[in-house]
């Protein structure tokens, strides 16, 4: 016998990916962390690992989390790694807008698939 089981009340975040990047993991939801209040159960959904995207040719991770993880006063952080240097960042970049970070996402996907960050 099959389970019916309900979708999921929050999606993921569509994002624009360009075909040159593979997702590695994606736990990033529509969820605009702006709208909860600090009590908010919600926050569980609020991770250091929200997404993870590699260019399969130049060698580039792009990752985004929250931190401080679940913290009503944390942030979106975004690293743009080569060559798995985590100490020396291409970019770094941090916001509490759901907007702002989506569209630095997509931004750099498109800038690194240009060669931007390729030298």
């Amino acid at each position: 016998m099959r389970v019916k089981r309900n979708p999921p009340t929050l999606k993921l975040q569509p994002f624009r990916i360009p075909s040159s990047w593979k997702v590695d993991y994606n736990t990033f939801i529509e969820l605009d962390p702006k709208i909860l209040n600090r009590y908010d159960d919600k926050w569980i959904n609020f991770t250091e690992d929200l997404l993870q995207i590699s260019h399969t040719r130049y060698k580039i991770l792009l990752d985004v989390g929250w931190y401080p993880e679940g913290d009503p006063n944390g942030e979106y952080g975004l690293e743009l790694i080569k060559d798995h240097d985590w100490g020396n960042p291409l970019e770094s970049y941090s916001t509490n807008s759901k907007d702002e970070i989506v569209a630095k996402i997509e931004q750099l996907l498109w800038q690194v698939g240009e060669g931007d960050y390729n030298s």
